[in-house]
């Protein structure tokens, strides 16, 4: 089975594939939602992007800063 998909506004409302947050992801979040909520969200896998959204609902979410943004691969 593979990683879920979901709308992302940050990748124009595309479908992307979202994963369970990281250890330095998920204390960021913390601060964002309410503790007991923290498992519901996921990060999206696209390259680039910061987005963390609710699993439930693609409105409920936001941007991580940017020393969390995945750097262009070299070609």
């Amino acid at each position: 089975m593979g990683l879920p998909k979901r709308r992302c506004p940050n990748c124009g409302d595309t479908e992307q594939h979202f994963r369970h947050l990281h250890d330095a992801e998920r204390v960021y979040a913390l601060g964002q939602v309410q503790r007991a909520d923290v498992h519901k969200y996921r990060r999206c896998t696209r390259q680039g992007c910061v987005r963390v959204q609710s699993y439930f609902n693609w409105r409920a979410g936001f941007d991580l800063p940017e020393e969390f943004r995945t750097p262009p691969q070299p070609a």
